[in-house]
């Protein structure tokens, strides 16, 4: 059984090849444009292997499509086909002991002509 990993990297790869296909092209002629052996880009989008970051880059690149976009298509995917489902995005909740924004204090750059009663100048000379 495929890790949830592995299921959205081989959904990935399918909607690679998809979105390949819609523009008119193949595995072959992609690979020969983005400068990388037409074998590799076929077991990338088949799922054998992971897909690396600048492949899917230089993939959606060449098809003129932002790369979250491609993930996108291929989470939708995932979720039709029955694949696994996103992970939960539990909120942080505010720490007690970590200042707010409304209690920051005004910094002063090191090299500012301002005087600041928090200055440590004197503590690199």
């Amino acid at each position: 059984m495929k890790t949830p990993g592995e299921q959205f990297n081989a959904a990935v790869g399918r909607q690679l090849r998809g979105e390949i296909g819609a523009a008119s092209s193949s595995i072959a002629a992609m690979a020969r444009e983005i400068g990388i052996a037409r074998s590799a880009l076929d077991n990338y989008v088949t799922g054998k292997r992971a897909i690396p970051i600048p492949v899917l880059y230089a993939v959606s690149a060449s098809l003129d499509l932002e790369p979250h976009i491609v993930l996108n298509r291929a989470e939708e995917r995932l979720r039709a086909e029955g694949g696994v489902h996103t992970a939960t995005v539990t909120p942080l909740r505010p720490r007690t002991d970590v200042r707010g924004r409304h209690e920051d204090e005004a910094e002063v750059a090191f090299e500012s002509p301002l005087a600041h009663d928090d200055d440590t100048d004197d503590l690199y000379d």
